[in-house]
């Protein structure tokens, strides 16, 4: 059991709960930080902060918020970092995990509903952020399809395929099913490279070449094939493949 009522009605939280959060209120400096420049604070300032709340260990946060970031390099890495990786943090604790990859989640909604009225193709920041958070950390190679409207709004976001560490099996007649499915005119094609190197592959290029081939036969266009390696990207329409 994880909680129950008292004689007096209130209801009591066991030992195996998380302790309550801090409260922030407007006399407290975390309040002032949080709202008052919370856009813009440095990476790992805002790891502190959120590892204050989560923990509500606010002397221990400082030292795990440095050695969280020293080890993945941004706030943004921290919530793409695997369970694996995160686990072997020295005293993360309990409550950290579950709370990155709640976090991770959100963002993850928020950057797509972001998309779904824009034209996808017009802000290549957001789209690399949106494919980076969801791609740059996986530990196998996922490939990975943008399918957008006439007027380059998003359709659908959706996995094709999970492979190994370096080869992710697609098949170009299902690509081009599922864009007709879709009703998709425009195509964005995305994998990563969990080595972390975004150069294109020969298998990759031939991929490509191959899945063009086939949608072009029901009218649909590739924009581009995106590449995401570990804080690095490729673009095949940058580079002129496309």
């Amino acid at each position: 059991m994880t909680g129950g009522f008292n004689d007096a009605g209130g209801f009591m939280l066991t030992k195996d709960q998380p302790p309550p959060a801090p409260a922030l209120h407007n006399d407290d400096p975390w309040h002032a930080l949080l709202i008052g420049r919370g856009r813009r604070l440095d990476d790992t300032t805002l790891t502190e902060l959120f590892l204050g709340i989560v923990t509500n260990r606010q002397s221990h946060a400082p030292e795990l918020a440095n050695i969280l970031v020293n080890r993945f390099g941004s706030f943004a890495a921290i919530l793409s970092a695997s369970e694996q990786e995160l686990s072997g943090i020295e005293n993360i604790g309990t409550h950290v995990i579950p709370a990155i990859r709640l976090l991770q989640g959100a963002a993850l909604r928020y950057n797509r509903a972001r998309m779904d009225q824009a034209d996808v193709l017009s802000d290549e920041p957001k789209l690399l952020d949106y494919l980076t958070a969801r791609l740059s950390r996986e530990n196998i190679e996922q490939f990975r399809i943008l399918f957008l409207r006439e007027n380059r709004t998003l359709l659908a976001d959706e996995a094709q395929a999970r492979g190994t560490v370096n080869h992710t099996p697609v098949y170009p007649r299902e690509v081009a099913r599922r864009a007709m499915e879709l009703g998709a005119q425009i195509l964005v094609l995305v994998h990563n490279h969990p080595s972390g190197d975004p150069t294109p592959s020969e298998a990759d290029l031939q991929m490509t070449r191959q899945v063009q081939a086939a949608v072009a036969l029901i009218g649909v266009e590739i924009a581009d094939h995106i590449i995401i390696g570990n804080g690095r990207h490729t673009s095949f329409k940058a580079l002129d493949i496309l």
